[in-house]
């Protein structure tokens, strides 16, 4: 999910009902209504919508729905004789990009503002915070062709003025100053040469995806616009450039195609998808015919015609990234349908609700262990992996305090105890959750059980009464074997084997982990797979 602000007469304006009835029809095309205040409306997108972050956007969606502009919106290309070429040594780097040119735009500092917001909001979603996609908007009048997208070396000499700034910096200076620089730095890192977009003087006009030259700044005097997309897929920089190009377009701007490299872009081409209306009724327990099948498409800004048999052939504008399979034609049919036309149903089959096998045993553990004396913690799954050795990394985390998936359940218990150092004790917790852990070379999940008792006589003997009365709980047999781990004392540490089976490790924690999370009491601890 991701807000974004519109001003609630534009949108009144573009779609031609009452407010009363935009509210209502706002949350059925994933745009809920999440707050109001005077003229500006906060809409929360659903994240497989990234053509509805922008005031057209979500226009052109509430057109649909309510049957005043249906199937395929318009967007007429006009071609360029502008050519952005492409340098074999970005290949490597970010080899991806796009782009477009809109003419003729009137932009007043409000216009200026839902630039910035869709610019933004589309890179942090869609673009996966600019690693995937990265878009530069820029005023083309001081824009000289042909440009060039070409990697230099990090120690590049070359200087130009970042964005809202008046000195002169390298590439490298960027990275290691400017604040765009720190804060996207990851998107570049192991690269070994940067990506600039060069202009025919060889001024730089952008350092994607880090910042765009001071030299494109768009402001209220700019009517033509310049749009560059890199990134590392090709369709999903696409799609980010038919969503700007359609909302410039709904506008009012010319849109003109840029020869980039060896294609003509934007790539236009809709996609085709086939769904079973038989199927699709099914699913959704209606009788509609082909032809409403096709209406409930066309409302949803889709192109539907028949291939025979009960099978509709569906165009999906390339702007639309988020059909992966049939059923997303379904969901899409029963949006068009209105979800507030379907007719309550009584379930046709009747059962008893109760608690799963899995829940009953975790039920059963959180008695044992407080009754023990144990005090229940529930944590993130998600962690920093500076916490945790040998876990599995996200792939493009949104920070480094979760940029990992926890591997044990133990060292949140002793960041616990980290941060209570202040409070009296005996300190005694516990947490029975989800670890995601390494194995033959794929992430497996694991449900376990964790405790810690910290005070002055916290021992081995306490800690494995507590566990026994959780195996007990369990209707299982518990014995243990010693065992050397350098996060344990020797000789207070064991393996724990329930029915023959290894499923754990419980001891007396050493005193040089006590000493760098600085509890100074003893503490004992247990983490088993359940």
């Amino acid at each position: 999910m991701v807000n974004i602000v519109v001003s609630k007469s534009g949108l009144l304006r573009r779609i031609g009902i009452s407010e009363e009835k935009a509210l209502e029809v706002l949350p059925q095309i994933k745009a809920g209504v999440e707050a109001e205040e005077g003229d500006e409306l906060t809409l929360e997108i659903r994240a497989d919508r990234p053509d509805l972050l922008s005031l057209e956007g979500v226009s052109r969606a509430a057109l649909g729905f309510i049957g005043k502009e249906k199937g395929l919106a318009d967007l007429r290309l006009k071609k360029s004789n502008l050519v952005v070429k492409i340098d074999d040594s970005v290949k490597s780097v970010r080899p991806i990009i796009v782009c477009a040119l809109a003419k003729g735009l009137k932009i007043d500092a409000e216009g200026v503002k839902q630039i910035m917001q869709v610019q933004e909001k589309l890179t942090l979603t869609h673009g996966r915070r600019r690693k995937k996609v990265a878009i530069g908007i820029h005023d083309a009048k001081p824009v000289n062709f042909p440009l060039v997208y070409k990697g230099l070396p990090k120690n590049a000499p070359l200087e130009f003025v970042p964005l809202n700034k008046t000195k002169r910096m390298t590439l490298s200076q960027v990275m290691a100053e400017h604040e765009k620089g720190l804060e996207y730095a990851f998107a570049l890192e192991g690269a070994s040469h940067y990506p600039v977009i060069l202009d025919a003087d060889g001024d730089v006009i952008s350092f994607p995806p880090v910042i765009n030259s001071a030299k494109t700044t768009v402001t209220t005097k700019t009517r033509d616009l310049f749009i560059d997309v890199t990134g590392t897929d090709f369709r999903a920089c696409n799609a980010a450039l038919n969503i700007l190009c359609h909302d410039f377009a709904d506008q009012g701007a010319e849109i003109y195609s840029v020869k980039t490299g060896s294609r003509e872009t934007p790539d236009t081409t809709p996609k085709k998808m086939r769904v079973d209306c038989a199927k699709a009724n099914k699913l959704l327990g209606l009788k509609l015919k082909e032809s409403e099948v096709t209406d409930c498409l066309r409302k949803q800004r889709l192109d539907a015609k028949s291939a025979g048999k009960g099978i509709l052939e569906v165009e999906i504008p390339p702007y639309r990234t988020d059909f992966i399979h049939w059923i997303d034609l379904v969901e899409e049919i029963a949006i068009g349908y209105g979800y507030n036309n379907f007719k309550p149903k009584a379930p046709s089959v009747f059962t008893i609700g109760r608690l799963s096998k899995e829940t009953e045993v975790e039920e059963a553990l959180r008695d044992a262990l407080s009754s023990s004396g144990f005090v229940e913690q529930s944590t993130y799954v998600l962690t920093s992996s500076e916490r945790h050795e040998a876990c599995v990394r996200i792939k493009n985390p949104i920070s480094t305090e979760y940029d990992a998936l926890r591997s044990a359940l133990l060292p949140k218990l002793l960041e616990t105890l980290e941060r209570n150092t202040h409070e009296p004790y005996p300190q005694k917790i516990f947490e029975i959750g989800e670890v995601v852990v390494k194995h033959e070379g794929k992430a497996l999940t694991q449900k376990r059980l964790s405790a810690v008792s910290s005070h002055a006589q916290a021992s081995l003997s306490e800690i494995a009464g507590a566990l026994d009365n959780a195996v007990r709980a369990l209707g299982k047999t518990m014995k243990f074997h010693s065992k050397k781990d350098s996060r344990f004392i020797e000789g207070r540490c064991a393996i724990v084997l329930l029915d023959e089976k290894e499923v754990g490790v419980i001891g007396e924690i050493h005193p040089t982990v006590l000493e760098k999370i600085q509890v100074q009491m003893p503490c004992a601890a247990f983490e088993i797979t359940v």
